[in-house]
């Protein structure tokens, strides 16, 4: 349609002045006029206005001179414009989808044949033309002279139906076959050319003009090739429409309906002897499609299929490809449309010769089963096993059968306990059944050694994973059974048993059965007491709480459904705790504690200090608060992140920046830092009055005494942070004046002594320095800190950074001592 456009507006141009013309578009009336002019008037009007129409339309002839399948009348659909075309194909193939998904919309079978476009069916160019090809107007025939004279002519069929041949004049050949036309020419030029001999082949090919009408895409007026045929056709219309008959294509010719075509016999059998060839003025008509039927579910080709004549179900089926082999045959179905107007449900077996037979109406809809995937003989190993999955099942199958030995487990196996899971055929309800692998090993074939049924699953254990969580899917199975007279089929236990959980219940189970099934009782389980917590309901449908008391030691006791079996641990029962006491102390090491055992207990059992021991900087530390100290970190660090990206943001503005190096050094020395977890003790204090300072010792204690060393450090914010030679006649001041002094940033009022035990001494008054509580100690460290007022909030977070950094040394150096 662009192209027809861009023709006429040129045209029109020619008449209207160049310059008018630049912004001119023909109206509707104007390019309707123009389509209904004949392609000799087009010509004609263009060449009435100085235009090269094939220059325009582009090139009409392939390279080997071959007319290409054209439109002379443009189609009804031809008004759509590009964009238009490309929905409307998205909109089909999304509509093809659908009715692929749903069985009352299935496909019209054939209808994608038409989906590749005309180059599917263009007619080939390149072979040689049949014998009984008739020669007409516009036909080209190439005579190559040899003998006496070598001279090759080009020669075409004028209107005439004539050849102008060379020498020898006009010669009369239209309406002969190609096979004829060459012993005629032959024997001209033998007759007439002395010594001369001749052979004729087919050069360029004519085209002739044909219809295409009825129910097709486009219909109208094509120019196709001489050897095009009916498909040839069809594709150069676009191909048939959802209402247009596929086995009803009429070829006419005369007014006559010379022929038809079946294009099922092309699509199903590759039959395409009724493809007739095409002559000059020929007429394709596609009618409406007949008789319509449906088939869906098993078959090869689902899809929508026509009939042409009274079908059975059989046909239909053989139209389909035949039945695939998950086909079963007893039970079909199909859905047909009564005299009300409802549709109505017939079933068809299709094992029977009634049900091939059954013949088809219009519109009928053809449903074909499946076969179930359900297998019906087989059981099933699962768990701790080396080749779970199916097994075929047989009957008096017994568990040895399947698992002669325990050599078909995987390591560490639980053989005192395993469970089957049933499907029961009469009731279509999940059982359950407890036995013990070794029992049936010992016995093999006795009430020991259980009988299987189809669809079991055999279910083994190990000692290492979660049974509860194994069993979930058929707890979940037995509670949604439940009903108002029949209680869940499950029970719990908790305890010290080695996987507590919720469990399915057999019948006849026993404490003893439901402790193996949860793995057994730990080392901690007192075998004499256990508690069953039992509720049911009286006789006024009230709920009520029972409490059994069990001895493990006696005959195991029934458990009903919804019962929880409680295994007791012994008292006091503890797992091993360990303490670490390292450094001056004559046998360091870890120690086994008991409940209540204090330092002073374990210090004894360690051999006391040694000569060289500094009590005053022991260094003691607690599980407890190391975790608490990495959480604080953790909280810190998340903190100084947040200040980070607050500042790269630019969200607080009017702050001193902070470089990116920097920032990377501050969380790297948060990350460094491992938490101490100390607590301050008084060593000396402790042994000297235990009665009043010792303390109870706890699971990962740990006690470091270290050597004495005469040291004291400074840090903060002085000039020279070090460590100098203990001094007693030296106060802090001097100290602080041998590093240097302090800084500019410094906060002079806020001095405090860290003391070798941990303690944090701060001054209270100006002669603080000078007291006895003051005095400064061998493993003492005098910290300077920074003057908060003067800088921001980040630079605090830095500061306080390393500060945290440098007092994780100093407790590193502590360790060393």
């Amino acid at each position: 349609m662009t192209r027809l456009i861009r023709v006429l507006c040129a045209i029109l141009a020619m008449g209207i002045g160049s310059a008018f013309a630049q912004g001119f578009t023909p109206t509707p009336e104007q390019i309707q006029q123009f389509k209904n002019m004949s392609p000799a008037q087009q010509q004609q009007m263009a060449e009435a206005a100085g235009i090269d129409l094939n220059a325009l339309l582009g090139s009409r002839q392939s390279n080997n001179n071959q007319p290409v399948l054209t439109e002379d009348i443009q189609p009804r659909s031809a008004t759509v414009d590009s964009k238009k075309d490309a929905e409307t194909e998205s909109e089909t193939e999304d509509s093809a989808t659908k009715k692929n998904s749903d069985p009352t919309k299935l496909p019209l079978f054939g209808r994608d044949l038409f989906a590749s476009g005309v180059e599917a069916f263009r007619p080939a160019t390149d072979i040689p033309v049949p014998a009984n090809y008739v020669l007409g107007p516009g036909d080209t025939l190439v005579i190559q002279l040899y003998g006496k004279e070598n001279i090759a002519h080009s020669l075409v069929l004028n209107r005439e139906g004539q050849i102008q041949f060379p020498q020898i004049g006009p010669v009369t050949l239209a309406g002969l076959t190609f096979e004829k036309a060459q012993k005629v020419i032959e024997q001209i030029v033998s007759e007439q050319m002395i010594g001369i001999k001749a052979s004729v082949t087919m050069g360029a090919l004519r085209t002739i003009r044909i219809f295409v009408l009825g129910e097709v895409e486009r219909p109208g007026s094509f120019t196709v090739g001489s050897l095009a045929t009916m498909t040839n056709a069809l594709f150069a219309s676009g191909g048939i429409t959802e209402v247009g008959s596929m086995r009803n294509v009429q070829l006419k010719r005369g007014g006559q309906v010379i022929t038809s075509l079946d294009l099922y016999d092309l699509l199903l059998l590759g039959d395409t002897s009724k493809d007739s060839r095409l002559l000059p003025g020929d007429v394709i008509f596609v009618p409406p499609i007949g008789k319509t039927v449906s088939v869906t579910g098993q078959v090869k080709r689902p899809a929508t299929y026509e009939i042409k004549k009274e079908a059975t179900v059989n046909t239909l089926i053989q139209l389909a490809g035949g039945l695939t082999n998950n086909a079963y045959l007893p039970i079909s179905y199909l859905v047909r449309h009564d005299s009300f107007g409802e549709r109505t449900l017939i079933n068809i077996d299709l094992s029977t010769p009634q049900g091939k037979q059954y013949e088809l109406q219009d519109g009928d809809l053809l449903s074909i089963a499946s076969k179930l995937d359900f297998v019906n003989n087989q059981v099933t190993l699962a768990g701790h096993v080396k080749r779970p999955g199916p097994r075929s099942w047989k009957p008096d199958l017994r568990f040895t059968d399947l698992i002669p030995s325990p050599r078909e487990l995987l390591p560490n196996p639980d053989i005192d306990i395993a469970l089957i899971q049933r499907f029961s055929l009469e009731t279509r309800r999940v059982e359950v059944l407890l036995f013990s692998p070794t029992e049936a090993w010992q016995s093999p074939g006795s009430a020991k050694d259980p009988l299987l049924q189809g669809f079991d699953v055999v279910q083994l254990f190990n000692y290492d994973d979660k049974r509860d969580e194994q069993l979930a899917d058929v707890v979940t199975q037995l509670e949604a059974q439940a009903r108002f007279n029949e209680r869940k089929k499950v029970v719990a236990i908790s305890g010290s048993v080695r996987f507590p959980g919720v469990y399915p219940i057999s019948e006849g189970m026993t404490t003893k059965d439901l402790i193996q099934l949860a793995g057994g009782l730990t080392e901690s389980a007192l075998d004499t007491n256990g508690e069953i917590t039992r509720y049911g309901i009286d006789e006024e449908r009230r709920r009520v709480v029972i409490h059994i008391a069990v001895n493990f030691s006696d005959e195991p006791v029934p458990i009903e459904p919804g019962d929880t079996l409680q295994v007791k641990q012994i008292p006091l029962w503890k797992q091993k705790e360990t303490v670490e006491i390292l450094g001056e102390v004559m046998f360091p090491g870890t120690y086994t504690i008991l409940p209540g055992e204090t330092l002073v207990d374990v210090l004894t059992r360690a051999g006391g200090l040694t000569p060289h021991a500094y009590p005053l900087g022991a260094v003691f530390s607690r599980q407890e608060l190391r975790e608490l100290e990495q959480q604080r970190l953790t909280e810190l660090k998340d903190k100084l992140q947040s200040e980070i990206a607050a500042r790269s943001a630019g969200l607080a503005t009017g702050q001193e920046e902070i470089g990116v190096e920097e920032a990377e050094q501050l969380i790297k020395n948060l990350n460094s830092i491992k938490p101490l977890g100390r607590m301050v003790i008084d060593l000396p204090a402790i042994l000297e009055n235990s009665a009043h300072h010792d303390f109870q010792l706890e699971h990962g204690d740990t006690l470091t005494i270290p050597r004495y060393k005469p040291s004291v450090t400074v840090v903060g914010e002085v000039q020279y942070p070090t460590s100098h030679f203990y001094d007693p006649s030296l106060d802090a001041q001097t100290y602080i004046e041998r590093s240097g002094g302090f800084k500019k940033n410094a906060d002079e009022a806020r001095v405090y002594i860290v003391k070798a035990n941990g303690s944090v001494m701060q001054p209270d008054n100006s002669a603080w320095f000078r007291s006895n509580k003051g005095r400064i100690q061998p493993g003492d460290t005098i910290v300077v800190p920074l003057e908060t007022d003067r800088v921001d909030k980040l630079t605090v977070w830095a500061r306080a950074t390393q500060i945290i950094y440098q007092a994780a040394l100093g407790a590193a150096a502590l360790k060393a001592f």
